[in-house]
């Protein structure tokens, strides 16, 4: 048993037989929302599975065995000595399923009652190592968009040109991958913190694994303070720094690479504009100006939206004249970014 196990205990109610699809729910904090989650997964229509719930050395620790009380006998719990971080836990957990096909599903996060049922099917119709659904958002408002059909492709198979040129949103609560094709690329990057699933998706697409996207709702995204996803400013910064990341693992082409430099631009410009938010929620009129001085520079230097362009100078122009004014249209537009932003 690895040194980073403290207990593996098996539900009396878990089949002896090694399942279709290995569940692994990593949990860190999440004690308060794993019921839903679990209740999600025995209302799926697709019932040949095992759900491994891997406690990563939480603070939550004794919630997290509350909580589970009720589960324990249909499940695979495997408690761990200390904290390693979600790529570490779930490749840990990973070497324990027993199924031909991995499902990494958050603590948080809600699957539709057909999640299972339609996605395999998907993934068994197009022959894909790994086939994965679109969300819906819900939890914390304005950070990102209600679902994100807008920011995936057309249905089919997901190429490098698609990946890399951003067209594509991937979260793992939506896969469904083959064990042998995550086994082949050494699992998540352990080294990699807040973005090791896009790192996997690309490493994927660099070692040949066929990637099928199913173009349906079928799962919900929890947008939760604490998680990183609530942080505008810790959600774009790692969002730029993970194409360093690929840039120093992956033969990208030169093209590649220019098209890469364009996205870390567009980052920088997000990051000047959230960071101005956070400056303004402070009370900080001159990093404020700044921020947004730089926002509107970047804009018109990567020829955004005459729109967006128009407005930076106006948020600009309003800091010198009514800056207080900014703050409450923030207010109004943006409460819960607002409201969860770091301290």
């Amino acid at each position: 048993m690895s040194n980073e196990i403290r207990e593996i205990t098996t539900g009396a109610d878990v089949p002896h037989e090694a399942p279709a699809v290995s569940i692994i729910i990593p949990n860190y904090n999440t004690a308060q929302y794993i019921a839903e989650t679990l209740d999600s997964v025995f209302a799926q229509t697709f019932t040949d599975y095992e759900i491994i719930v891997i406690n990563d050395g939480a603070p939550d620790t004794k919630e997290l065995k509350i909580a589970l009380e009720p589960y324990r006998d249909r499940l695979i719990f495997i408690e761990k000595s200390e904290n390693s971080g979600t790529s570490t836990t779930r490749n840990l957990a990973a070497g324990h399923a027993r199924a031909d096909i991995l499902a990494f599903l958050d603590a948080d996060d809600i699957w539709q009652p057909a999640f299972l049922d339609d996605v395999l099917t998907f993934k068994r119709a197009g022959q894909y190592d790994m086939a994965y659904a679109d969300a819906e958002t819900f939890g914390v408002r304005h950070a990102v968009a209600s679902d994100f059909l807008a920011v995936n492709p057309a249905q089919g198979e997901i190429t490098r040109t698609l990946l890399i040129g951003g067209k594509c949103h991937i979260l793992p609560s939506g896969s469904l991958i083959d064990a042998g094709a995550f086994r082949k690329v050494g699992g998540f990057d352990p080294r990699v913190v807040r973005t090791e699933d896009f790192d996997l998706w690309m490493r994927f697409i660099f070692a040949g694994v066929r990637i099928g996207y199913l173009k349906k709702l079928l799962f919900k995204f929890r947008i939760r303070p604490g998680s990183g996803s609530g942080d505008s400013i810790q959600r774009i910064t790692r969002c730029r720094d993970v194409w360093r990341i690929l840039q120093a693992k992956l033969p990208f082409t030169d093209e590649e690479n220019t098209l890469i430099e364009h996205h870390v631009a567009l980052e920088n410009a997000a990051l000047l504009r959230a960071e101005g938010r956070y400056a303004v929620s402070r009370h900080d009129w001159p990093t404020a100006r700044a921020k947004f001085r730089g926002a509107y520079k970047s804009a018109n230097q990567l020829r955004l939206p005459l729109i967006h362009r128009l407005k930076m100078l106006g948020i600009w122009l309003t800091l010198h004249i009514w800056p207080t004014l900014v703050l409450k249209a923030q207010l109004l537009t943006r409460p819960d970014e607002l409201a969860h932003m770091p301290n």
